[in-house]
């Protein structure tokens, strides 16, 4: 592979591995295999990695922790980027203000928030990921969302060059924001506030407690469908029976109908299949069009 000779000309302390299976790096456990697969060891190397990746007309995607994703049976030609804990730094900057690069880990951050006295993302404990993918997503739960707490974010744009988006260039919604798909953030500027520790503790307890009682035993990239307006979509998909529905070894949750789980060897096509029949049946029922809230590659 030219790209890969390329690539090791560098010397780069990035890992590129060829012919990586996707399914060791979703939580869904499930996709073929990409020609390259590369955990960059620094911003500076991401960046030339990048545009050499560019250069030579490479298709590139970026992940973080692979929990919302849905990768194809048949693989991916070109090269996955993963994010990881090496691009995944905590500054703190004052008492209510935290900088988090976009590898850190969900839970690695509320720890950090706890430890310096900090709250506002207690709701978040559970939600698996990386705080980059959260913000681009704007996840949450429990009425909550990482949205209302950012106050800025440093992306890398098209170009890959470094941007300074401020809350009112910002734009959050219900799982979703308007920081470009084929932008890399690089760094969030978080708003919270002063919380004694043992107040923070107190209430990851309850959420942790919460989200652990719909929580299925079997991999899964979370919610697969975001809620519609007229109310949860679990609710919508209940009603019509799809608890336990099963093509091959993709199965709906019976612990919440708005997940499906893998059973076994569950295969993308399997899934994506259930999804097209769920949406076919609420929209017949119902009249509501579901939107996946699971990036489908």
């Amino acid at each position: 592979m030219l790209i890969w000779n390329i690539l090791n000309k560098y010397n780069f302390k990035s890992k590129i591995y060829k012919d990586v299976n996707l399914s060791h790096y979703t939580s869904f456990k499930i996709g073929g295999k990409v020609d390259l697969f590369i955990i960059p060891y620094s911003w500076e190397e991401l960046i030339l990695i990048l545009q050499i990746l560019k250069e030579n007309n490479i298709p590139t995607k970026v992940m973080g922790q692979g929990t919302n994703i849905l990768a194809p049976d048949e693989g991916i030609k070109g090269a996955v980027i993963r994010l990881n804990q090496n691009l995944g730094k905590i500054n703190f900057v004052d008492n209510s203000h935290l900088e988090v690069e976009s590898g850190c880990l969900i839970s690695k951050l509320i720890s950090f928030m706890v430890e310096k006295n900090m709250g506002g993302l207690e709701f978040m404990m559970g939600i698996p990921g990386t705080i980059g993918g959260a913000v681009m997503g704007n996840a949450g739960a429990f009425r909550k969302a990482i949205g209302d707490f950012v106050e800025g974010v440093y992306v890398l744009n098209e170009h890959f060059e470094e941007m300074f988006l401020g809350k009112k260039e910002l734009n959050f919604n219900y799982r979703s924001s308007n920081i470009p798909k084929d932008w890399i953030i690089k760094k969030v500027l978080l708003r919270l506030e002063e919380k004694p520790k043992e107040e923070s503790l107190k209430e990851i307890k309850f959420f942790i407690k919460e989200r652990s009682k719909k929580l299925p035993k079997y991999p899964s990239a979370g919610s697969v469908f975001k809620n519609p307006k007229e109310g949860p979509a679990g609710y919508f998909i209940d009603n019509l029976g799809f608890r336990g529905f099963r093509i091959g070894d993709a199965m709906v949750s019976y612990e919440h109908a708005n997940t499906i789980i893998n059973v076994g060897r569950a295969r993308s096509k399997d899934v994506l299949e259930i999804i097209n029949i769920i949406k076919d049946k609420v929209k017949e029922a119902y009249g509501i069009d579901l939107e996946p809230e699971i990036i489908i590659w």
